[in-house]
């Protein structure tokens, strides 16, 4: 716990270091039970989200999931979720997760949004606003959806602190692995 906080320190002095980025970056705090019983207590008014893509390399399906915590999740009780055919990478499936989640907080008219990924590579470069040719459309809406809040924040969580919106994934997956066998 110790060395995580004095990760969250250097982040906070590292940000606040950085000339006027165009996101936000919101601390961590103890308090909310995450999968993996850590805590932490996100800043008050901000609604959590954890995402997750779960890719079929042999079909080139995914599934995305979605689990919204924290202050006034009550209002959104149930997971998030949607499945595609011809998705080319894990981090297509990744990134799709976290578009579908950033643009239904957004039509809520959510103000203030963390999401939580296990795509460490993918936090990474939403941070930076960055970009790859692959993600290219699928980055344009996250940033463009981004702008419509008051503070948005993407962060990394271990694998095991997602096993909920993994779970939700998965079986979006499973169920059009199971229509696309049918058939349907």
């Amino acid at each position: 716990m110790e060395i995580i906080v004095k990760a969250i320190s250097d982040a906070r002095e590292w940000q606040d270091a950085q000339p006027s980025p165009p996101l936000q970056d919101i601390p961590q705090a103890p308090n909310l039970l995450l999968p993996n019983r850590q805590t932490f207590t996100p800043p008050q008014g901000t609604l959590l989200c954890l995402v997750d893509g779960a890719w079929d390399a042999v079909s080139r399906n995914c599934g995305t999931g979605g689990i919204f915590s924290g202050e006034g999740s009550s209002a959104y009780p149930n997971p998030i979720s949607d499945s595609r055919r011809l998705v080319s990478s894990a981090l297509m499936a990744e990134c799709l997760a976290i578009r579908s989640a950033v643009m239904y907080a957004a039509l809520l008219n959510i103000k203030s949004l963390m999401i939580l990924s296990d795509s460490q590579s993918l936090v990474k470069l939403l941070k930076e606003r960055g970009s790859v040719p692959a993600l290219f459309g699928i980055l344009f809406d996250i940033y463009h959806f981004s702008s419509l809040f008051d503070v948005i924040s993407f962060s990394y969580v271990p694998r095991s602190s997602n096993v909920m919106a993994d779970s939700v994934a998965k079986s979006a997956l499973s169920l059009l692995n199971l229509t696309s066998s049918n058939g349907e």
